[in-house]
């Protein structure tokens, strides 16, 4: 048997190891309390009893919320324009993106495209815009910016591209094969080559 003394208030168990918290009075005299190894044991190993139901209620809330939502991709990236006409010019005369006719144009208070990048979207917003959109005031470097990334196998048409049209662009710190290059409003593009990189 264990034993420990009356002048110990109260016994706690962390784990299997138990601790007496001792509220020592010297006027006390000392009695002892017998505790079976068993009880102990017992105690120590199961100290609250939990239902059914709330061990499952833990097991879910211990799973992320990403994989209870089952991520399955990036649907689409926003960025905000001040024309529309001047950003198709842009995106699509001069980067060939194509419109996606499914998606609504009579559904939102203000005019827009939804353009393909691959198996997903670019959403051109034609709104005020909250930010800084002159060119000056902005980091020189685009990837010290808020910008997206597209992927592509080849990145050299694309170089010569911006090289024909005199738009600027600024090569991956990173040494990586990508490069940065802003839209007319002043929104930045990552394209990297390959995608081995992820």
């Amino acid at each position: 048997d264990l034993h420990t003394h009356a002048y110990a208030s109260h016994v706690i168990y962390v784990d299997r190891t138990i601790i007496c918290a001792a509220s020592s009075s010297s006027s006390s005299s000392s009695s002892s309390t017998t505790f079976s190894a068993r009880t102990v044991a017992s105690r120590a190993t199961h100290p609250h009893p939990r239902s059914a139901h709330s061990m499952s209620t833990r097991a879910a809330a211990s799973e992320s919320i990403a994989a209870q939502i089952g991520i399955t991709g990036v649907h689409h990236v926003a960025i905000i324009v001040e024309s529309l006409e001047r950003s198709m010019e842009f995106y699509g005369d001069m980067l060939g993106l194509e419109i996606n006719p499914e998606r609504p144009e009579d559904k939102l208070p203000y005019r827009g495209a939804w353009l393909w990048i691959g198996p997903e979207m670019i959403h051109l917003m034609e709104l005020p815009n909250p930010d800084c959109a002159h060119v000056e005031f902005r980091p020189t470097h685009g990837g010290r910016d808020r910008h997206f990334c597209i992927g592509v196998k080849n990145l050299k048409p694309l170089t010569d591209c911006l090289d024909a049209r005199g738009v600027a662009y600024t090569a991956s710190k990173s040494g990586r094969p990508a490069i940065f290059f802003r839209d007319p409003d002043a929104n930045t593009l990552e394209v990297v080559e390959g995608l081995q990189w992820r």
